[in-house]
């Protein structure tokens, strides 16, 4: 019978209750959490907060309720330049200054996804998509590229973080229901066949409306600033009235269109040493896309350790529930560090393609590899990570990462093109293959 009857039930009662250390394992995770139960507290002596390769870095930033690392770790990449430049002990780029334009940005890329899926039908894949979450906190790095170039960037005091910046949900939520109202007038007006200028009337209408709840919400961004920044040696640095896109440039200057997206998809659809980009996936319009080159997992290793022995930091997405434990003292990813298997008397392995093409595994987070400790080949033991939850996640908000969850776990690595053979560098300018809006490499850190 193909039905589960209260029979088969009670039969599986009746197996686990007769093996009394399944029994010692059901009192002791559901009291304590399966976490703590199933914790191997030997890697974490084996896994020593030690690295050959260590870079310094500021204070550590907190992305607190809302879904900004990818904008955290950016930053902090680009902090790092900064601090080195001038001398700095420590410094924080605002964090709320590039949200604000990457929603009104992405809430007009969305609007144009609309008018550009006019014809397909609300119960196509493609609109159940778009309309399902319409305006996420999460992205790319290249998103990033577009609104630096267009916004420029801000000291933290210049726009600091306000409640909703910190706690993006109720913010999101209302204007997600701008976004399908304009979907549904846009959409109609198109089906009545209007003319253009009467489409953009209607766009340009509920552009206002989301401008004004982002100025009520975050508060005003700034056009000018006074910049003040004080060295190591107590030295003012100032400059009055100026731009952020001239900050960026004069105290600054990223290269930032040479910093490129790696990442490492071992499925049969995405062929090694191939581009690719995704449907729809971007925020500025007339921006750059979403470009990723696929490499084995190891040209991502060295392209990072390059990075960071030339002292930069790097950014990365990974899978970072995969596998994770931390506390106020400590921080792990490691594939040793949680033995479910025994716990739960399962076999839970899948190889990261099949960990991807199932649904198991994908990106869910950025964070900076400020470290990493170097084997006498030069090989990778275990990476520094920094990360944005706080200093009272892991050691002082760092977590440390073994050579084995890199591999299974790292989706992607943005590093400068100078770190890369001149063959991969030219494999990268390739015309990359569309994938559809819901790949996973489509994910958002």
């Amino acid at each position: 019978m193909r039905n589960l009857t209260l029979d088969k039930i009670r039969a599986m009662e009746e197996k686990f209750l007769a093996d009394p250390s399944g029994v010692a394992m059901m009192n002791a995770a559901s009291f304590n959490g399966v976490g703590k139960v199933c914790l191997n507290p030997e890697r974490f002596m084996e896994e020593s907060f030690t690295f050959n390769v260590d870079l310094k870095q500021g204070d550590v930033t907190n992305q607190k309720a809302s879904g900004r690392c990818w904008m955290f770790a950016s930053l902090n990449v680009m902090r790092n330049l900064l601090m080195q430049k001038h001398n700095l002990k420590t410094f924080e780029l605002s964090q709320a200054y590039p949200l604000f334009f990457d929603k009104l940005e992405r809430c007009n890329y969305f609007l144009e996804n609309m008018i550009a899926t006019a014809d397909e039908t609300l119960d196509s894949r493609v609109m159940q998509f778009l309309l399902g979450d319409p305006l996420c906190d999460g992205g790319q790095w290249d998103m990033f590229v577009n609104l630096v170039k267009k916004y420029g960037v801000v000291p933290k005091y210049a726009y600091p973080e306000s409640f909703n910046s910190s706690n993006t949900y109720q913010m999101s939520k209302y204007l997600a229901k701008i976004l399908r109202k304009g979907a549904h007038e846009l959409r109609s007006a198109i089906k009545e066949n209007v003319s253009e200028e009467k489409i953009y009337e209607i766009k340009t209408k509920f552009m206002q409306k989301i401008y004004d709840v982002l100025v009520i919400s975050l508060g005003q961004p700034p056009v000018k600033f006074d910049l003040v920044m004080k060295d190591k040696d107590d030295k003012i640095i100032e400059d009055r009235e100026i731009t952020p896109q001239d900050f960026f440039n004069k105290y600054i200057g990223m290269e930032i269109d040479q910093y490129i997206s790696l990442i490492n998809a071992p499925t049969a659809d995405k062929p090694y040493h191939k581009t690719y980009t995704i449907q729809y996936l971007g925020n500025v319009v007339e921006g750059r896309i979403v470009k990723h080159l696929n490499l084995p997992i190891e040209e991502l290793e060295k392209a990072a350790i390059k990075q960071l022995k030339d002292g930069h930091p790097v950014w990365f997405g990974c899978d970072v529930g995969q596998r994770y434990y931390s506390d106020k003292e400590r921080a792990l990813l490691d594939m040793e560090a949680m033995d479910f298997e025994n716990l739960f008397q399962v076999d839970f392995t899948l190889d990261k393609a099949e960990a991807l093409d199932y649904g198991d595994s994908l990106m869910t987070h950025a964070m900076t590899f400020t470290g990493v400790h170097l084997d006498e080949k030069g090989e990778a033991i275990r990476w520094k990570v920094e990360n944005s939850w706080g200093e009272d996640y892991g050691y002082k908000g760092y977590l440390t990462m073994s050579r084995d969850w890199f591999r299974q776990y790292m989706y992607q690595v943005v590093v400068h093109k100078k770190y890369l053979p001149e063959e991969l560098q030219k494999e990268y300018d390739q015309e990359p293959t569309v994938l559809k809006p819901w790949d996973p490499m489509g994910s958002l850190a």
